[in-house]
């Protein structure tokens, strides 16, 4: 059985990564992204979590990144453009704050034509095409919460 939903999931994805003849849409283009690592862990003091995103795809890709909290978190770049085989540093910023919830990054992307930057792709697309995207867990936890629950 566990063949079967390996084999299942392989040729979901393999399937989603080619675009047929005629597609216009963008879901081929996140199977060829990765975020490495997908979660970011930080403490209530805040800190810096560094993460990869690397382009596998044979296209060069504009990349913009959202977050569900831009008050608490700072990305860099919010823009960027990747070409095929590269990777980017992704750096995420979170400030002292003794609140602690979940929050999301995205990494929208689009398939980058010609030398355009990615802010004006993005504003080009705004209204016409959307963005492929990658999920990530923000996560802060209290340091000092853990190690009452391990005594």
């Amino acid at each position: 059985m566990e063949y079967l939903m390996r084999s299942a999931r392989s040729s979901r994805s393999s399937g989603r990564s080619e675009r047929q003849p005629g597609c216009t849409c963008c879901c081929h283009i996140a199977a060829g992204v990765t975020v490495i690592p997908r979660v970011a862990r930080f403490s209530i003091e805040g800190g810096l979590s560094t993460h990869t995103l690397m382009n596998h795809s044979d296209n060069r890709i504009a990349v913009k990144i959202t977050c569900s909290d831009n008050n608490m978190y700072r990305v860099t770049p919010v823009y960027a453009t990747v070409e095929p085989g590269q990777s980017l540093p992704l750096h995420i910023a979170r400030i002292t704050s003794d609140l602690i919830k979940r929050d999301r990054l995205c990494v929208n992307i689009l398939e980058a034509d010609g030398n355009k930057e990615a802010r004006e792709i993005f504003k080009k697309n705004a209204n016409t095409r959307a963005p492929a995207s990658i999920n990530m867990a923000l996560e802060a936890t209290n340091d000092n919460q853990n190690h009452h629950h391990q005594e």
